[in-house]
């Protein structure tokens, strides 16, 4: 009998930590893809990045209590990302049994509407954040107003951002928003002096939510991105601590150089990226064959090492966690580093 109680608690510590941390893990942060093409704001998912993007669950309930069950049909929702280096995209869907804005004001009760609510922490340094910059958390309504607790007072920073929403079909709405993305000096009077430039390779904070509001003086039910301590679960509007990971990667970066006889070539090619169990390696004609290559994580870890690699050779990534990595190579003066994504 103590044996068993003995192997409980330890299961029940080990689901404890699991779940706690398990938003905070290379697996679970969320990559978003360059758009290789110009993204219109219109409202669809025509645009080739939604294609090829992968959808993202706003599945957890923040409120009214954490992870507690919703009626069925009461809410759904799913959300993409893509960015390019003035934009982070985000493509929101969501099925709602009743659409209601009942305050006129925008600065009026506004989490207690439906609304988009998009939360950002631009360079990752968590924190305090409802009486400044250092993140955001926009309240993005039907209306298009997006309000942010500022410096103490609530301003409408729908200018960081278009949006437009669609009815795409029964009760389902469809929301195309363009994020433009700042730093923690950030002015309303002088938005554009503290914008920031994306780019590959960039790690922000991240959730977003849906604010649902059934037809009443107040929302049903808070739904966000990401697991969040119980205790928290209402706590992304004031600190950054507790928001998603996000990762800009752009998989035809290449963080090599090759020098002298074969300077700004890419001598290494991987296909195909993003993967899921196999990777196939094409060298250059300018190397030889039977080269010795290393993978590593985002930490700069070794995860596996590969020797006399021949061009047109596959090689298992089944076993590596979902994440970026970097495969490696280096050969008397020639060297590159090609990123690629395990699915």
């Amino acid at each position: 009998m103590k044996f068993s109680m003995r192997i409980f608690f330890l299961f029940l510590t080990t689901l404890t930590i699991s779940s706690f941390s398990f938003a905070q893990t290379q697996q679970d942060t969320i990559y978003a893809y360059p758009a290789k093409s110009p993204v219109v704001i219109d409202g669809s998912d025509a645009d080739q990045c939604w294609i090829d993007a992968e959808w993202n669950p706003i599945s957890v309930v923040w409120l009214p209590y954490y992870n507690a069950p919703m009626e069925e049909g009461d809410f759904s929702g799913r959300f993409k990302l893509a960015w390019d280096s003035l934009y982070l995209y985000i493509l929101v869907e969501v099925v709602d049994d009743s659409l209601s804005d009942d305050h006129i004001n925008p600065f009026d009760n506004y989490w207690n509407d439906d609304c988009v609510e998009i939360f950002i922490d631009e360079d990752r340094s968590m924190g305090y954040h409802q009486n400044n910059y250092n993140a955001f958390a926009y309240h993005v309504s039907i209306t298009y107003d997006a309000i942010d607790g500022g410096t103490g007072n609530n301003v409408n920073l729908k200018n960081n951002l278009s949006v437009v929403m669609d009815t795409i079909g029964e009760k389902t709405y469809l929301w195309e928003i363009a994020l433009k993305v700042y730093d923690k000096t950030f002015n309303p009077n002088n938005p554009e002096a503290s914008r920031v430039t994306l780019f590959h390779n960039k790690l922000m904070g991240f959730s977003l939510a849906y604010c649902d509001n059934d037809e009443t003086t107040s929302r049903e039910n808070f739904i966000g991105s990401t697991f969040m301590p119980s205790n928290h679960s209402n706590d992304n509007y004031i600190t950054a601590d507790y928001m998603g990971t996000l990762l800009l990667v752009d998989p035809d970066y290449s963080g090599g150089t090759s020098v002298r006889d074969i300077s700004k070539k890419k001598v290494v090619q991987i296909f195909p990226n993003p993967a899921d169990d196999y990777i196939t390696v094409q060298f250059s004609s300018e190397i030889q064959q039977n080269k010795n290559m290393e993978i590593v994580d985002l930490n700069g870890r070794s995860v596996m090492e590969i020797n006399n690699v021949i061009s047109g050779q596959q090689i298992n990534i089944g076993n590596l966690p979902k994440g970026v990595y970097s495969l490696k190579f280096i050969s008397g003066n020639i060297s590159d580093e090609k990123m690629f994504i395990k699915r």
